[in-house]
């Protein structure tokens, strides 16, 4: 069967995506196989995009004779800039593609902190941000900032936060920079979506449990959309069950949370999510806890599984606090999506550490993510589609 054809924005991210998926570089060949492109296609897209420097081709010959001569890898020099809101804390950097960080900076942020200190601490972020790159004389390629709780054109009910007024103090300090806001979520979902070593590369259903809970449904990055949140943190899994802080109770945020889990372990949250995947070890886990945590994961799966009956089959990835669970307690969660899901859940779920105590990690995952996305392309530029996707002639061996 043919394939669809694809646009420009969609050739070019495929071939953007993956030279990122493998840092050292690919050889002409094995990209124009790898993206399903002839070889004047890929000629006349690498021009392209040597020509905006989003790929160079640096001299590094095969090991047998008669190879090819150079290698595309993308440009070690194109930057990614991020602000990320965490829930005391905003972390603001620079990192390259690959997400070697060139400079990070968390400043205190109080949960519940009023409109006035959130302003203060952005005006300090974004500030210092442009002061140090412009020192430097580097200037990001794209902007991105994770907010938890973030609705485009809603008011944001966790973080008292103007985007209006952000995102024009981020156009000031950075203009013509393209920006692009997303919410924890999404932002955690970028990192594992693409890049060496990426977790899942096929369609799946993403769930972060953090201090708040959220999801998104991930897909290849070349799909018009290839993140996009949903809201499952505040599907309502028992009427009677405990408040929530969206105002119903029973919430999944409410259960599976972790201001949830501090509240099962007797340990303090900020506590918890500092020891990172080493939480367990703050804690005894006696029965009843135990009973407590597969109580949580299997309404958690149940959750999951009836996400999947709506919107159709896809992978699952949880990522948080039960990653540090041995196996034999984060399998409630898995019986509980086989217990929703129509037909029985024969896969198995990616469990995923968080990038917790690390911002601005995640929001600048997710910058990476939309300059891939978009091919390199300014934001409003959709070229019509090229035509199929091409299958390159056969080659003989050697």
């Amino acid at each position: 069967m043919q394939d669809p054809p694809r646009t420009r924005r969609q050739t070019r991210a495929a071939i953007l995506s993956r030279l990122l998926a493998t840092a050292e570089g690919l050889h002409r060949p094995r990209l124009a196989a790898a993206c399903r492109l002839t070889e004047g296609s890929i000629s006349r897209i690498l021009a392209e995009l040597r020509a905006e420097g989003l790929v160079q081709e640096p001299r590094r010959p095969t090991p047998y004779p008669g190879g090819p001569s150079s290698i595309v890898t993308l440009n070690p020099d194109l930057r990614v800039a991020a602000l990320e809101f965490a829930n005391d804390r905003l972390g603001f950097g620079l990192a390259n593609l690959l997400g070697e960080v060139d400079t990070a900076t968390r400043l205190p942020l109080p949960a519940g902190a009023g409109a006035a200190q959130v302003a203060a601490a952005v005006a300090e972020a974004v500030d210092s941000l442009a002061a140090w790159c412009a020192a430097r004389g580097l200037a990001p390629r794209q902007l991105a900032v994770s907010l938890p709780g973030y609705r485009p054109g809603g008011p944001n009910p966790i973080l008292a936060l103007d985007a209006a007024a952000l995102q024009a103090r981020l156009r000031q300090a950075f203009p013509g920079v393209p920006l692009a806001l997303c919410n924890t979520a999404t932002a955690q979902a970028a990192i594992h979506l693409q890049g060496p070593g990426s977790a899942i590369t096929d369609r799946h259903l993403f769930l972060y449990l953090g201090h708040g809970v959220g999801a998104a449904w991930v897909d290849p990055v070349e799909a018009g959309q290839p993140i996009r949140a949903v809201e499952l943190g505040h599907a309502v899994v028992d009427p009677e069950g405990p408040a929530c802080r969206c105002g119903h109770r029973g919430c999944l945020e409410a259960h599976a949370s972790t201001a949830a889990l501090a509240r099962i372990t007797e340990v303090d949250e900020a506590a918890l999510v500092a020891a990172g995947p080493g939480w367990p070890a703050l804690t005894r886990l006696t029965a009843r806890r135990q009973e407590a945590l597969r109580r949580v994961l299997r309404q958690t799966g149940i959750a999951l599984g009836n996400a999947l009956n709506a919107a159709g089959p896809a992978r699952l990835a949880v990522c948080g606090w039960p990653a540090a669970l041995p196996p034999d307690l984060r399998a409630a969660l898995e019986q509980g999506v086989d217990a929703s899901l129509f037909g029985g859940f024969a896969d198995r779920v990616a469990f995923l550490q968080p990038a917790m105590g690390q911002e601005p990690a995640a929001a600048l995952a997710h910058a990476v993510h939309v300059l891939l996305r978009m091919g390199g392309l300014p934001p409003a530029e959709e070229m019509p589609a090229e035509g199929p996707a091409e299958t390159p002639p056969a080659r003989r061996a050697g």
